[in-house]
């Protein structure tokens, strides 16, 4: 088993890690954030201010992320379609 953030985060093979680091995507990428920030809280590598502050950048980036899927689900397609790139 293959571990990083003290354990906060592990895979089953060196491999796993490998290929989920090859294909991570926005929502794992901030999760892995959080974990850093998490294990760095822990160990007692950020002052109270530097935590508070790392919060305020990730939430930010967060709440512009689901903004950005809520805008592309509510386009303003004339012909209803979700996906501008679906034409009947």
């Amino acid at each position: 088993m293959e571990s990083i953030f003290g354990g906060l985060i592990e895979f089953n093979t060196e491999n796993d890690f490998d290929e989920f680091v090859k294909d991570i995507n926005e929502k794992n990428a901030l999760s892995i954030i959080e974990k850093a920030i998490e294990y760095g809280h822990h160990n007692n590598l950020y002052t109270v201010q530097e935590t508070y502050f790392i919060y305020k950048c990730l939430k930010k980036l967060k709440d512009d992320a689901n903004k950005n899927q809520r805008d592309h689900l509510h386009n303003d397609d004339t012909d209803w379609n979700i996906s501008s790139e679906v034409r009947s």
